[in-house]
């Protein structure tokens, strides 16, 4: 009987993944020119976030964490992973990107702050913490990051108002 009702439950949040609203969030194919999704869409809901990441979960759900949003991006064999964190208020997205960005040199040029380097962009916005994972060093990978980044962020920015 258990068994049956998680998976019912699972069902049903698979289903319901797609018209999630923060889906309207992610960038279509196509952003940045040649660069398309790359399998399904992912979601992840309260609790489901320890699925994602185990070890890290925590210092999400201490801030607030109401869901993750997650994205691959692929352009021949350049990948990118999108993964957006909305949390309940503003204040817990700029506490999980404080602490996830200690000691480093934060930028405006994404978000209300935003950390860069050669595999990864960092941001947050409103209720949003935003992570854009590159999996190599390349230009293709970087210039996908940014573009990806960018439309992100014009999304975000476009749902606060």
């Amino acid at each position: 009987m258990m068994m049956s009702v998680r998976m019912i439950l699972a069902a049903v949040l698979v289903l319901a993944a797609g018209s999630d609203p923060i889906f309207k969030l992610l960038p279509p194919d196509g952003t940045p020119p040649g660069w398309k999704r790359s399998g399904e869409e992912r979601l992840f809901i309260g609790a489901a976030l320890y699925r994602h990441i185990n070890g890290g979960a925590e210092l999400y759900h201490q801030h607030g964490f109401d869901r993750l949003a997650v994205q691959d991006y692929m352009n021949g064999a350049h990948e990118v992973r999108a993964e957006i964190y909305r949390m309940h208020d503003p204040a817990g997205a700029a506490a999980v990107f404080a602490e996830l960005t200690t000691g480093m040199a934060t930028q405006k040029l994404y978000g209300t702050a935003c950390v860069l380097d050669d595999y990864q962009v960092l941001f947050h916005r409103g209720p949003c913490c935003v992570s854009l994972t590159a999996y190599e060093n390349s230009a293709e990978s970087k210039a996908g990051m940014a573009a990806l980044a960018a439309a992100i962020d014009a999304a975000l920015a476009g749902n606060s108002k």
